[in-house]
């Protein structure tokens, strides 16, 4: 793969981050450089901070996308911006206007949690700058009315009611404590995963909080060690998972533990000093580093001759999402009421799916899978839930 060479901007808000631009103009027609605009993409997540190992993932495989499209139209190149959010929805939120208003950006890979989607939302489709996230997935996001919001990854309320079933049928257990992180993303999950599991026959055993800024869970294990539960499910990201699985393994507690895709992270298995074996989580997603079909192979290929690691947890599906966005430009379509319009329309065969939007701008297929921690920190496919069924 031929080389970019990459320039550095600084983004200017109250946050710091970086932009990545590449180098030369880009434009509308995707061929010649006649008539080429300065034109870009967006990449936005945590790339620093406790959450960072699941933003990081996301925005290498944009970028990667990108690096590959300009190697075939060097010409007319487009852009890579990213903005760094530390996956806090207060720092999405201020930068969201700056983003909305940079005439160069005509599409938005990311974000990577639903909190900061939800802060950074209402900006983007008053400017009718297209979305497509691959993991932000709580339920809600489709349901605002939000023209330019896609989601390529099936969200929550097909997680939480896998979750329910793999616990009640493969873990045979009967009384599970759901514990959140309050985060718009954790309580979702949590509440979707309560209510499935009871309607499965499950008893609740508890429903309680940890606060994601706080480092003592004590009173969480405490109550956990009173409800006498059979298994735990844990509704939030990566750092707080970690926090809350080392305490409640230090506490003697081995009741299965089992989250949603936020703690599908390395953040989660080093933060939780060894704690984190043995615990599974679902997703969405497909697991890039070990790759099927030839599709995969060549992207986990291309992926770590770049970076020198396997692309981890949501890589594909954001290499899916920038690769819709620079068909669309490909296509003619430079603009962002353009690219808009293409993505109703889209059908294009991703690494991880058969891609096509709903009028919500849902995805219309996937699976949710379950991953287990190794010894070794890596996180082994153990089965596929469809509906009631489970398959491995």
């Amino acid at each position: 793969m031929r080389g970019i060479k990459l320039r550095r901007l600084l983004v200017i808000a109250s946050v710091s981050g970086i932009a990545l631009m590449l180098t030369g103009c880009s434009g509308s027609n995707g061929s010649t450089a006649s008539g080429c605009n300065e034109i870009a993409i967006a990449s936005i997540g945590p790339t620093t901070g406790l959450d960072n190992g699941s933003g990081r993932p996301p925005r290498d495989a944009a970028e990667l996308a990108v690096r590959q499209y300009n190697a075939k139209h060097p010409d007319c190149p487009v852009g890579l911006l990213t903005y760094d959010t530390q996956g806090i929805p207060e720092n999405a939120s201020n930068l969201a206007d700056g983003i909305a208003a940079d005439t160069r950006i005509v599409g938005v890979v990311g974000p990577t949690f639903s909190g900061e989607t939800a802060a950074m939302m209402p900006a983007f489709e008053d400017a009718g700058l297209p979305v497509i996230t691959g993991s932000a997935t709580n339920p809600t996001l489709s349901q605002q009315g939000w023209k330019t919001f896609h989601r390529i990854v099936g969200n929550d309320a097909t997680q939480g009611p896998a979750a329910a079933v793999y616990i009640t049928s493969e873990l045979g257990s009967k009384r599970v404590a759901v514990i959140d992180d309050t985060g718009l993303y954790g309580k979702s999950i949590g509440d979707l995963t309560a209510t499935s599991l009871v309607q499965l026959g499950a008893t609740v055993a508890l429903r309680t909080t940890v606060d994601p800024e706080s480092v003592d869970y004590s009173a969480a294990v405490s109550a956990l060690i009173g409800a006498d539960a059979d298994a735990i499910y844990f509704g939030g990201v990566s750092a707080p998972g970690a926090r809350l699985v080392r305490q409640i393994r230090d506490a003697g507690i081995t009741a299965p533990f089992i989250g949603g895709d936020g703690i599908n992270s390395g953040d989660f298995v080093t933060g939780s000093g060894g704690a984190a074996v043995g615990a599974r989580f679902t997703c969405p997603c497909i697991n890039a580093s070990r790759p099927i079909g030839k599709a995969q192979i060549a992207f986990s290929k291309a992926y770590s001759d770049v970076y020198g690691i396997a692309p981890g947890y949501f890589a594909a599906e954001y290499y899916d999402a920038a690769n819709l966005l620079l068909d669309a430009i490909e296509d003619g379509q430079g603009t962002r009421s353009g690219i808009q319009t293409w993505l109703k329309t889209a059908n294009m065969k991703g690494l991880t799916k058969q891609i096509e939007f709903g009028k919500t701008g849902e995805v219309k297929a996937g699976s949710v899978f379950i991953f287990e921690v190794t010894p070794e920190g890596e996180f082994n496919q153990v089965a596929e839930v469809i509906g009631k069924k489970i398959l491995k």
